[in-house]
């Protein structure tokens, strides 16, 4: 079949860490813990092929967050599983389908081996200039390869909601998912290594 497909945009979820901002450790700053919504985030993606077309969808955000106020993330942890990969674009299920089982398969995300992709989050920098918006960077653990990505964010806390969002586009072939990333190959035949990715992170603060 044609690999006219590809999946996930980031970028986008994995282990945080504590104390990763300069003011995450002051003692004044109480950190608390949000849990994500699973039924309110969500991560869309879009793969592209030679001529521009391509293949769309979304996958399911897990875990949670840790946050100084106000709304200062510090950490968490945020896990992509790849059994709720969706295919959005195609007309009949049963392309869908065809597409998210060759994602899921051995020469993209080997769900098998790698059930599910982790972004660690290692520090937030508040942008100087631009009101709630942050500059984050991490490792993206896929394939079981980490590599470092960063990318803007929008933060928002409001009562017992935090709420995230952000886009940003990786290269599948730092992670060694090299698969139909021939350039030579037949229209069709080429996945472009870009993915895009935007996402919505919505977390609601844990009742101790």
């Amino acid at each position: 079949m044609k690999p006219s497909l590809f999946p996930f945009r980031l970028l986008i979820i994995p282990m945080l860490a504590f104390c990763m901002l300069p003011f995450s450790c002051i003692k004044d700053h109480k950190v608390e813990h949000f849990i994500i919504d699973k039924s309110a985030s969500a991560m869309e993606w879009k793969g592209y092929l030679k001529d521009g077309s391509g293949n769309n969808g979304t996958i399911k955000v897990t875990g949670r967050l840790f946050a100084a106020e106000p709304g200062m993330i510090t950490g968490g942890q945020i896990s992509f599983p790849l059994s709720s990969l969706i295919n959005i674009n195609l007309p009949t299920d049963e392309l869908k389908q065809q597409l998210i089982h060759h994602l899921q398969s051995r020469d993209f995300f080997d769900m098998a081996t790698y059930p599910h992709i982790r972004f660690d989050i290692i520090s937030m920098v508040p942008d100087k200039d631009i009101s709630h918006t942050y500059h984050v960077a991490g490792e993206l653990i896929m394939l079981g390869k980490s590599n470092p990505v960063s990318f803007p964010v929008k933060i928002k806390l409001q009562g017992e909601r935090l709420e995230v969002t952000g886009e940003t586009g990786i290269d599948r072939t730092l992670w060694g998912m090299n698969y139909a990333s021939d350039e030579s190959a037949p229209d069709g035949m080429y996945v472009k290594p870009g993915i895009d990715v935007q996402f919505k992170v919505v977390a609601l603060r844990k009742v101790h």
